[in-house]
């Protein structure tokens, strides 16, 4: 306990990376005997921070945007507490961490939270470069670990998300009556489509009529999707209910869950509702394909594509046998991503 840890992250506002860093913050609590979260940008807290845990932000600290300035006060501030290791989170952060604290001989290791494969163009060429600088890199999954050039991937440590749910969580699910509903949960940004969702949902409709979709989750496209939404007569059958703590309750009486999004590294939202028993259509994104296997407990589409969406959301609303035969083979995912097995291998990510 006498080893001090700063974890690194652009915001604690909602998102996958923000809840993992909240919920390892807490973790390495009882290992570490200070644990301090850095955050960049000045802004509200979404997570509840575990109370041992100290909280600084970049911006607060220098009152500016310059990122040269801000650099130098991370590393001023870093060399000061003099960490056994600097964890950070999200690419363009990981970047900073490694040149602003490049030969302060404190280690900086960085966790990639969306699929790799995207990155181009400078981007690509300055991550590239910047983590041969780095301690370890985490990745979520082994398809991303190879779009890696592979003078770094003995660096590379894979490291799934960890299920929430527990397997009493899933009970109380499956006792739950279902109700004519698809939902979501994601960011309203436009990688995560729900755009594409609100068109497949006016299709069902038709022939679905007494079905509504709830999405939960808040964003910048916000009045854009409920501008869609009112065009196309959908306002009584579609909410956009906002961002939710206890989104399991909220979910667990629907019969379908659906994931359009365009990219993901490891979709915690999707994990979430196999391991509570919801039958699944998800696109064919970075992370989907460990949790789901294809026609055996959900359904996965090409990224993209309307029609096939429309098609597997319709088989699975008309057909009980097929969503419960889904519902009952997703019991793999409260086991393959046990939350205790996960932990442990972030503390080896660490030591």
């Amino acid at each position: 306990m006498k080893d001090k840890l700063i974890i690194f992250i652009g915001t604690l506002q909602g998102g996958g990376a923000e809840r993992v860093v909240t919920e390892l913050s807490g973790m390495y609590a009882e290992h570490f005997r200070e644990v301090i979260i850095l955050t960049y940008y000045d802004l509200p807290v979404f997570y509840r921070l575990d109370s041992r845990i100290s909280l600084e932000c970049v911006e607060k600290r220098t009152k500016s945007r310059n990122i040269i300035r801000n650099l130098l006060w991370i590393r001023k501030f870093v060399k000061r507490e003099h960490p056994k290791l600097f964890l950070s989170f999200l690419l363009p952060f990981n970047i900073l961490s490694i040149w602003s604290l490049l030969f302060t001989r404190i280690p900086v290791s960085v966790c990639e939270r969306s699929d790799p494969q995207f990155v181009s163009g400078w981007l690509l060429i300055l991550r590239n470069i910047s983590y041969r600088f780095s301690n370890r890199i985490q990745v979520q999954t082994n398809a991303a670990k190879l779009c890696f050039p592979t003078s770094i991937q003995n660096k590379i440590v894979v490291i799934p998300n960890p299920n929430h749910i527990s397997k009493a969580e899933r009970e109380w699910s499956f006792r739950q009556k279902k109700d004519n509903r698809i939902v979501t949960v994601g960011r309203l940004i436009p990688v995560k489509n729900h755009r594409l969702l609100i068109e497949v949902f006016a299709v069902v409709n038709r022939n679905y009529p007494d079905v509504v979709l709830d999405i939960y989750g808040d964003g910048e496209l916000k009045k854009s999707l409920q501008n869609q939404i009112d065009t196309l007569g959908l306002t009584e059958k579609i909410v956009l209910h906002g961002r939710i703590n206890d989104i399991t309750k909220h979910i667990a009486s629907a019969k379908v869950f659906v994931l359009p999004s365009d990219l993901e590294g490891m979709p915690n939202a999707l994990m979430e509702a196999m391991a509570l028993g919801i039958p699944c259509v998800a696109t064919d994104v970075s992370g989907v394909r460990d949790i789901i296997t294809d026609r055996e407990n959900g359904f996965i589409v090409p990224v993209g594509n309307k029609d096939e969406m429309v098609d597997r959301i319709t088989k699975l609303l008309k057909s009980d046998e097929l969503r419960n035969n889904f519902a009952e083979n997703s019991i793999n995912v409260i086991s393959k991503f046990d939350k205790e097995k996960i932990f442990n291998q972030w503390l080896e990510f660490v030591s």
